[in-house]
């Protein structure tokens, strides 16, 4: 019987790892956020220099899956560097993390052995953990209101199909973020929220009295920064 996924504790975890590692922009990028918590996150290519090193089923399940987590030797997650769209590792990245920021493979390593299908509940934690990780739910809900136009996956980082999912999920999630936790997220984001450039000049602002004209050169209506 699969766990029941705990999505109240993956929104809290990812708005933690947030406040922790101080991620104030999007898109996040999650090979920064693996070297800044001390996780190896290796592409496969450096991988494959090393063939005594990784199991020998490795080639066959990396075929199946863009990135994978190594338990032994060591917590290792290793990446196809060989897809050439950053957007398309992005989020698998971020459910790997969740999977080690939540701590599954110590707590359940039976349900998440090789070759064994990943448990249910463990799966809907961690891309719980990814999606609030990308796309904090205070600063999907702040761009959506103040510029929907620049309300897209793009400015995530993320493939239109994996964005259009985050959107279905969003009210749920919402129902997890207590007051305290949306205005830590939107401190850590102030600045990357209120940033404007300059189409003049390319001055990169933070507008906040909202003059809509450029200190630097005065030049009015500056873009938003998103």
């Amino acid at each position: 019987m699969a766990l029941t996924a705990r999505i109240d504790r993956a929104v809290r975890y990812a708005c933690a790892v947030c406040s922790d590692l101080q991620i104030s922009r999007l898109p996040v990028d999650p090979l920064s956020l693996g070297q800044i918590a001390g996780i190896s996150v290796v592409p496969y290519s450096a991988v494959l220099t090393n063939a005594g090193w990784f199991p020998g089923d490795l080639p066959g399940r990396m075929q199946m899956n863009p990135v994978l987590t190594l338990t032994y030797p060591a917590f290792c997650i290793v990446w196809r560097d060989d897809i050439p769209d950053p957007d398309r590792l992005r989020f698998p990245l971020c459910v790997e993390l969740g999977h080690l920021f939540m701590n599954h493979y110590r707590d359940y390593p039976e349900l998440l052995a090789p070759g064994r299908v990943p448990d249910a509940g463990l799966a809907a934690e961690a891309e719980a953990f990814a999606r609030n990780l990308l796309c904090p739910v205070p600063v999907v809900d702040v761009i959506r209101f103040n510029r929907p136009r620049q309300a897209r996956a793009s400015v995530f980082g993320l493939p239109r199909n994996v964005w259009a999912s985050r959107l279905d999920t969003l009210a749920d999630d919402r129902a997890f973020v207590d007051e305290d936790m949306a205005n830590m997220l939107i401190w850590l984001f102030h600045d990357y929220l209120l940033g404007r450039r300059c189409p003049e000049c390319g001055h990169v602002f933070t507008d906040l009295r909202q003059e809509d004209r450029c200190p630097l050169c005065g030049r009015a209506e500056p873009d938003w920064n998103l």
